[in-house]
């Protein structure tokens, strides 16, 4: 809850400087900014090789010829070992170097599902 407040006033800071106006003006904005920021997964998979990519997929529905559709999430860091995905909550298809495996995020926690808890949760 700490770290929360303290980013909350941090970003109310930015906001001021950047608009005008007192910092205590942004800083109910600001709070909602810092608790989505809370909620957020971060996944890290290894970087893969030639052979074997690494990424992540948010599960969007069901598809007809594939069961699930798929939207690929964008990596928001990586170096030469590894990449990173910030998650929001939902179901995701991960192959993490050629291992591929499903997880639950609610609330900024990842777990780990099997896929028919996915298929039955997807509508």
């Amino acid at each position: 809850m700490e770290k929360v407040m303290i980013r909350a006033w941090e970003i109310a800071k930015e906001g001021a400087a950047k608009f005008g106006g007192k910092v205590k003006e942004y800083f109910a904005a600001a709070l909602k900014m810092a608790w989505a920021e809370t909620r957020k997964a971060t996944i890290v998979t290894s970087s893969g090789s030639r052979k074997h990519k690494s990424w992540v997929a948010k599960i969007v529905g069901k598809h007809p010829k594939f069961k699930l559709d798929r939207s690929f999430v964008e990596s928001v860091d990586y170096n030469m070992s590894e990449r990173y995905f910030e998650l929001t909550d939902g179901f995701y298809d991960v192959c993490d170097a050629g291992t591929r495996y499903f997880v639950r995020v609610t609330g900024g926690q990842v777990e780990r599902v099997e896929e028919y808890e996915v298929m039955e949760a997807v509508v």
